[in-house]
């Protein structure tokens, strides 16, 4: 099975990507450029080098999958570089939704968050309004919160 991961590069997605190696799946990651050897020791996975506000990159990285993980997350905002969780988790989680409906991907996973809410901090918002679109965009999908997360740093 061919699997697309969003997020791979960062200390979720590392373990992600182990792990669906491990079962033997052909990855395709998105990563920016430059941010290839946080990934470099997994071997044999696709990387599609763009960055996640370019249609073209998710479409590539998309491509003939039948499954896709999204697993991109902030914990803090950097405005003056333009990292906000409104982009991060809604508007990027957004645009990867419709062009999977567009490939028509068997299965959308989405890493989402406890205690999300529509009325939350910018984070648990952000993450609400992600699941809320998810579900009513048609797909087939699982959307997990994890409440805490921990292991080795690297």
């Amino acid at each position: 099975m061919k699997v697309a991961v969003f997020g791979g590069t960062g200390f979720v997605g590392k373990y992600i990507l182990n792990a669906l190696k491990k079962k033997q799946y052909d990855i395709y990651t998105l990563v920016r450029l430059g941010s290839e050897s946080k990934i470099s020791h997994i071997q044999n996975i696709n990387i599609v080098s763009g960055n996640i506000d370019s249609p073209t990159s998710v479409e590539q990285t998309l491509m003939n999958c039948s499954a896709v993980i999204y697993n991109i997350g902030i914990i803090r905002e950097f405005k003056s570089k333009g990292i906000t969780y409104k982009k991060s988790h809604f508007d990027y989680a957004k645009l990867v939704i419709d062009q999977a409906k567009k490939y028509n991907i068997k299965h959308f996973i989405l890493m989402s968050a406890n205690g999300v809410k529509l009325n939350g901090t910018g984070y648990q918002s952000t993450k609400y309004l992600a699941e809320e679109y998810l579900k009513e965009s048609g797909l087939n999908y699982t959307i997990f919160r994890p409440s805490l997360i921990f292991g080795k740093p690297n």
